[in-house]
């Protein structure tokens, strides 16, 4: 008998021994892997925040989202709002509720038709259309059908691949603040700088804006976003 109990002690201590490693490496667990993610957020750069936003916006399905939009062109100046809908892998629509254009619609299908009408009585004439006409515009000559994340990823790598640019990330005021991206470049005699903003959770463009020689020329913002709604092909049909 005595020669068998501190063989059963050991059978009693081994598991208790077990469980009392287990508590203690689950309690240094938040922090062990707490250390490699704070450092990672400290360090990272713009083509870490375009990636992600890349990656995010490749595993939508759709959004819908309101954009504010302005433009400036010397003494005058263009604002709107608009309903904006988006759909892999590139169905929008738009319909514009407030500015020179209110009333109008417009929507890319399946096919890659654009189609859109007029606000007022030329509602109900639908027309097809090109993504260049002169009624998508805005002052600057910028095609509201580039209005979806994807051309404005396209737009950031083509202002950061033009000579003489630069890209940095901005500094934020908190962990909640949005993450900043910066392309600058001389162009026509000035120095060009568009600023990328993405939301530190979602990964998804927020804001939109270009300086010419440190003016704000164009400023776009995406509000009210909804993301994976289920919008059908019907819905990109006018």
């Amino acid at each position: 008998m005595n020669g068998r109990e501190p063989n059963l002690a050991l059978q009693h201590s081994a598991p208790v021994q077990v469980l009392k490693y287990l508590l203690v490496l689950m309690a240094l667990t938040p922090f062990a892997l707490g250390l490699p993610r704070a450092r990672a957020a400290g360090q990272i750069t713009a083509a870490d925040v375009i990636e992600r936003g890349e990656e995010r916006f490749r595993t939508l399905q759709d959004y819908h989202c309101k954009v504010e939009l302005e433009a400036k062109k010397g003494s005058r100046v263009e604002t709107g709002t608009c309903q904006f809908w988006f759909k892999q892998p590139r169905m929008l629509r738009l319909k514009v509720n407030r500015g020179s254009k209110k009333g109008c619609e417009v929507a890319v299908d399946s096919a890659g038709q654009v189609r859109g009408h007029q606000g007022g009585l030329f509602k109900s004439i639908i027309r097809r259309m090109k993504s260049t006409d002169s009624r998508l515009l805005t002052i600057r000559g910028t095609s509201m059908m580039g209005l979806d994340w994807g051309s404005f990823f396209l737009k950031y790598h083509a202002a950061a691949l033009r000579p003489g640019a630069s890209v940095t990330l901005g500094p934020r005021i908190g962990p909640e603040a949005p993450y900043q991206v910066q392309v600058s470049y001389p162009d026509r005699g000035m120095r060009i700088r568009e600023v990328y903003s993405l939301g530190a959770s979602g990964w998804t463009i927020i804001e939109g804006a270009i300086f010419e020689d440190e003016v704000r020329v164009e400023h776009v913002t995406f509000q009210e976003i909804k993301l994976d709604t289920g919008l059908t092909d019907d819905w990109f049909r006018l």
